[in-house]
């Protein structure tokens, strides 16, 4: 009995530094990459909350027909879906009116995360924590992320209102001054292209007539004795 107790301590232990590894997959786009097949294309909410750096903790709130309030939501941590349920504390019910989908989002939570720092430093202000909701604001309109911006006491200092399609600015209360534009990069300097130079024309070889050589008169037999050439 000691030999299989042993070779099952030594295999616990060849693969608990692997399931000690967290796996990281902190973004929002990451987080839906781990609901079940289908599922990403009834999304309606993505939540995440006292987000010091990026976010390892998302709540996706699904709409789910079968439920009687249309709601269903699944929590992902550090790139694993870690729960499944019927209740949020982000919303008491889902309709079909609420879903944002997939495929029209583009903003990601890592560009919105690198916008909230640059109105920050524009403003010379600290983030100590972000709150991010990524919904519709109202039927019809486009999913937008909104970020609140707090400070080391969980203050609000600013909030920034950002399209999910590209990550536009809608609005940035709190955040009087915004950040500069980004530099464009140096246009490289174009190369002018060598300008091939023409072969020199071959000599065509031209024929010359050559002159057929003039008959001298001379003595001919024939004319002797006939009298003619």
């Amino acid at each position: 009995m000691r030999a299989p107790l042993l070779s099952f301590v030594i295999f616990a232990a060849s693969v608990t530094p692997l399931l000690a590894e967290p796996l990281s997959e902190p973004s929002a786009f990451g987080a839906l990459k781990q609901l079940p097949s289908g599922e990403s294309k009834k999304v309606a909410r993505v939540e995440a909350r006292d987000v010091t750096s990026r976010p390892n903790r998302w709540y996706i709130l699904v709409y789910d027909p079968k439920d009687e309030n249309g709601l269903h939501e699944y929590v992902v941590a550090q790139g694993v879906k870690v729960a499944s349920r019927n209740i949020s504390q982000f919303a008491e019910t889902l309709t079909p009116a609420d879903v944002i989908g997939g495929e029209s989002l583009k903003c990601d939570s890592d560009k919105a995360i690198k916008i909230a720092k640059e109105y920050a430093e524009a403003n010379g202000v600290s983030i100590a924590s972000m709150n991010f909701e990524l919904k519709r604001d109202s039927a019809g309109e486009p999913p937008a992320w909104n970020i609140t911006c707090l400070d080391a006491e969980g203050k609000e200092i600013g909030h920034l209102h950002l399209t999910a399609a590209k990550g536009a600015v809608l609005s940035h209360e709190g955040f009087a001054a915004e950040p500069p534009p980004p530099t464009p990069a140096p246009e490289k300097p174009s190369v002018p292209r060598a300008v091939r130079a023409d072969p020199p024309p071959r000599a065509v070889p031209v024929a010359v007539a050559t002159p057929e050589p003039t008959k001298k008169p001379g003595f001919s037999l024939k004319k002797m004795f006939t009298g003619h050439d």
